[in-house]
Order: C-alpha cells, then structure tokens, then sequence
C-alpha cells in the first residue's frame, strides 16, 4: 500500500457502492466538479484509512481522526459504550460502524467515539480511540480503519461531497494534550468532468478580389474550411453528472452561411456547412432576430453515450467526442464568404441527471451550465489591408469631406470600396477605378465620392470599407470633414487579413 510520507503515512482510498460510483485512484476519490458545484446528491461510499506510525504510542495514547466538512458520517455511531469487540485470530475488531484492522499486530484500541459535526459551536466530525492498556502501538505499526455497517462492513455509510482532507492526531493520552504525532492524507479532490479543446481552426483566407473563394497556394481558388473540436465527458467521476445533453457553440459573423440539406455533403452553389456523414446530424445555424436576420453562430448537439456503448448502463463511463465542421462556398455560388472576426467556442450542459438509470434531473439553470466559453476557434480575414471609416457625412449643408490616402510602397496599389449608407443602402464592391500611386498621398475628395458613389449632391452618411492590397500600414487613410466651425478628423480602423 501507499504510505503518507509525514510522521503520520496515511492513504485514503474509496471504492464505489450503489449508482454512483467511486473511483480508485492512487490514493485520492476523484469527484466531478461540476457535480459538486451543482449540488449532485451523494451516496455512501466504502471509505477506509490505512495508517502508519512512526513513533511508538503507548498504552492509553489517543487518536483522533478529525473530518472537514465534505465528510458526512453522521451515519456513522460506535458502540454505544465506546467498547471494541474482538474477532479472536483475525486482526479485526469493531466497535459499532467502526471496523478496525490489525494484521498480525498485538495491540488493540478501546474507547472509540464518534463526534458529529456542529457548525454552530466550531466543532468538526470526528473519530477518536485509546490504544489499549497492555497494548502498546509500536513504532512503524499499521492498521486500517473502516466506516461501514455495523452489522456487514461491506455496506458503506460515509458520504464525500467534494473535495476534503484527513487530519490526524495522536497525544499521551485524553487528558494529555501532549502531541505524539500529527498527519494528513487528501481523502479526495474535484476535477473537472470535462474537457473540451479545438484541434483545427478556422483559418480561411479570402481572396480580396474574389469573395466568394479562398486562397490557395500559388494563388488558387479553394472552396473548403474545417473546423475540428474534441469534447471529453467523463461520468465515471464520483459525484458526475450523468447522461449529459451539451450545446457546443461557435459565435462569429457567419452571414450568408446555411446548413447544408444533405449530411456529409455540402450543398452545391452555396455557402454551406455539415459534418461527416458518420455524425450524428445535430449541427444547426444560429440567426440573429430583428428585421434582417444573419448567421452569428454555427452549433452542434453532444448528448452521452454518442460515441461509447454504456455497459452496464448503472456505470458511467468517460467518452471522447470529436467533430469536424466543413465550410464550404462550393460551385458558382455568388454568396461573399464573410469576415467572422475572432470565431470564440462554448460548452454549456442544457440536461443531466443524477444516475445513469433512475435518477433525478439535475437543475443547470434557465440558460444551461457553461462549462466553458471564449476559446478561441480561428477566423476567416480577407487577404488584404481593410481600412474602414464607420461614419463619413457626404454632401451635409456647408461641409466638405475628403480622405487622404498614402501609399508608401514602390508600385502602385489596387482598392476595392464597399460601403452602406443610413438609409440601409449597400454599394459595391467597387474598383476605386485608379490605383493609388506609389509613394504618394492621394485625396479622394467629396466631388470623387459623389460620383463615385452617385448620390447626385443628396446629403447621406456612409460607412465605408476599403480593401487595399497591401500589407499593413503600408497604405494609410485619413479622413476629415470640415465646415465653417473647423476641421474635424473622421476615425479609422486597419487590419491586415493575412
């Protein structure tokens, strides 16, 4: 056995009865954190402590054994006495729930009480005996301690709700608070029931002057993107939670993108996305509400046993689920592929249950338990500098608008315009209809935006987007709007696509 390297060596080690089902492992009780955190119901587990000492006890020497709060046994009553009864020849003992184990040891104890909890007066649970007159516990002695039944010690009574410690302490006797030794043994610990992580990104890049494709090597056209995540649900946990449903959810700007009709094929001539066809078909696309409706998330359904046969269907057991997504913009489809900005993942639990078979719902909220949130799963940019200018007033009553553009690079570079104005209209994507000069500044005046736009003098706001091609901050804009008042510069943002 393992020993507890302290003046005390101490292993606690619990194995499961009933549904819910303890694990061994090495010497801590593994418990879902989530379980805990959601208050999943406990159920007596087989808790036994093997322990050695380093110091000789002698005879009336007292034990204690002091439990946090994540112990109950308030199942747990010695005699009522406090008397031990000998198994003569065995090495075993007990005195009510509490069993003792000698081996081949000549001592015994005596006196044993049980201290319940009282949170009221600072008092924690307890377990606490006297090594017996004439018998003396001897240096590097060991015995273990049972919690179990008093009429079978295979019938468990302690429940462990999260994660606890084990306190040990020996003194020279009840009344003598003399320290012989002291000790601590981790009775169990909370791990996560889940994990999730996503292997493969998306990493599109769009072509600047062909959205609906993107960019291959040497410049080719490519209609595919895939996304891979993996999902890990471990219901073998002590205290899981069990049959789980989960929502795994990508939020981005997916506009223009649709489910594909077929499972394992994407849909030709548009702007699709399915799985493989060995999956189960739970993926969905998420639109937002309002007058104009667009995709802002692409989803997929977990529920338990997916991926593992549940054998026996009383055990959970822990599943790795893996999903590959495939975008794809297939054919002649004219659908723009979208710029997603930071595509960011989450996990959230919809439905669990308490067992595997016959338990109760497990209460995950309105909205669900989030497991996680904000992993990063890639993004699709455009390979080009975008320069965008959120608000630029074009023919207002007595002003004038105007953008500079620098070009600091040796050759001359191509721009492409997209805009919206406050009226809902869209215009483009649009050639500027000239390249931008090298190593020049070029002003694109409110006259040029006029014609460029053809707003035949009418006073509109728009918001416009320039795709330059160009690396970043090798071409600049500055934009100003000025009247009779003064001269007021127009903010800008640049990103790079590639």
């Amino acid at each position: 056995m393992k020993l507890f390297k302290k003046a005390l060596l101490a292993t606690a080690v619990f194995g499961a009865m009933g549904a819910q089902a303890a694990t061994i492992n090495n010497d801590k009780f593994q418990l879902s954190a989530e379980g805990v955190a959601l208050e999943v119901p406990a159920v007596a587990s087989d808790v036994y402590f093997d322990i050695k000492v380093l110091k000789d006890h002698a005879s009336g020497s007292f034990i204690t054994l002091t439990f946090d709060d994540n112990v109950d046994i308030t199942a747990i009553e010695a005699a009522a006495d406090g008397s031990v009864t000998q198994v003569v020849s065995s090495g075993e003992s007990q005195s009510g729930d509490v069993y003792f184990d000698y081996g081949t040891g000549s001592f015994t104890f005596d006196d044993v009480t049980v201290t319940q909890a009282d949170k009221t007066k600072g008092i924690p649970a307890s377990i606490s005996f006297n090594v017996n007159l004439g018998n003396p516990l001897t240096a590097n002695s060991a015995f273990r301690l049972r919690l179990a039944d008093d009429t079978t010690s295979t019938t468990p009574l302690a429940k462990i709700l999260g994660a606890s410690t084990l306190q040990y302490k020996s003194t020279v006797s009840k009344t003598d608070a003399t320290v012989i030794e002291t000790g601590s043994a981790v009775i169990s610990e909370e791990v996560s029931q889940f994990s999730f992580a996503v292997g493969t990104e998306l990493d599109g890049l769009i072509k600047r002057d062909k959205a609906t494709k993107f960019v291959g090597v040497n410049d080719t056209d490519v209609d595919t993107d895939t996304l891979v995540y993996t999902f890990t649900n471990d219901e073998s946990l002590g205290l899981a939670l069990r049959n789980v449903d989960a929502i795994i959810r990508f939020d981005g700007n997916f506009k223009g993108v649709t489910e594909a009709a077929v499972l394992g094929t994407n849909t030709a001539d548009a702007l699709t996305v399915t799985q493989s066809a060995a999956s189960t078909d739970d993926i969905a696309v998420v639109s937002s509400t309002g007058a104009t409706p667009t995709a802002i998330a692409v989803t997929d359904e977990y529920t338990y046993g997916d991926t593992a046969a549940v054998t026996p269907a009383a055990v959970g057991v822990k599943e790795t689920y893996t999903e590959t997504f495939i975008f794809s913009n297939d054919g002649d489809s004219t659908t723009s592929i979208p710029v997603t900005g930071d595509v960011e993942a989450s996990v959230v639990i919809t439905s669990a249950s308490t067992l595997q078979t016959g338990g109760s719902a497990v209460s995950v909220g309105a909205n669900g338990y989030t497991v996680t949130s904000k992993v990063p799963a890639g993004e699709w940019e455009v390979d080009a500098t975008i320069i965008n200018i959120p608000y630029l007033p074009i023919n207002a009553t007595n002003t004038s608008t105007f953008i500079h553009f620098a070009n600091e690079t040796d050759k001359e570079v191509d721009v492409i315009v997209t805009a919206i104005d406050n009226r809902g209209n869209e215009y483009g994507p649009m050639n500027l209809g000239y390249k931008l000069p090298a190593n020049t500044v070029k002003k694109f005046s409110q006259t040029d935006m006029d014609t460029f736009f053809s707003l035949n003098g009418v006073s509109t706001k728009l918001s416009v987007t320039f795709n330059v091609d160009a690396d970043k901050h090798e071409v600049s804009a500055y934009a100003v709007s000025q009247n009779d008042k003064g001269r007021t510069e127009v903010s800008t943002s640049q990103q790079r696509g590639n």
